[in-house]
């Protein structure tokens, strides 16, 4: 009898808690957005600036993307300078797209494409565009 009791006991709580959820289910985040498959590691496997190849002078670049929304780029040269950058970010996939914010800045950001696994990034210095292309 005891240990039916205890049972109920942890059914009534385990209800408890579920009706405790407000709202319908289409209110409700969606996979994606509770899995957040995007986040992880990125290796730069692409790297130019105005067409020619600087991967070659880089060890690694790395694009590291947090669940908590917080991004790090982080990069070693080939001579063994090291560098990283804290970003803000926000991604939505079903959209292809994910935005980058630099922390302390005003400004929406800048938005760039990230589909089938892939982010790619571009900026324009001095007139020449660097791109670079981060994968899996």
């Amino acid at each position: 009898m005891r240990k039916y009791l205890c049972a109920l006991g942890a059914l009534l709580f385990a209800a408890a808690l579920l009706t405790g959820c407000e709202g319908d289910v289409s209110e409700m985040s969606t996979l994606s957005e509770l899995s957040r498959p995007y986040v992880g590691e990125y290796r730069c496997d692409t790297l130019t600036l105005a067409g020619e190849d600087m991967l070659s002078a880089f060890e690694y670049v790395r694009l590291e993307l947090a669940y908590d929304g917080e991004a790090t780029l982080s990069w070693q040269s080939a001579e063994g300078g090291r560098g990283e950058y804290a970003l803000r970010y926000e991604a939505d996939p079903e959209a292809g797209r994910i935005t980058f914010h630099v922390p302390g800045q005003a400004g929406a950001g800048r938005t760039f494409p990230m589909e089938k696994g892939n982010v790619r990034l571009w900026q324009n210095l001095g007139g020449r565009c660097l791109y670079a292309r981060f994968g899996r």
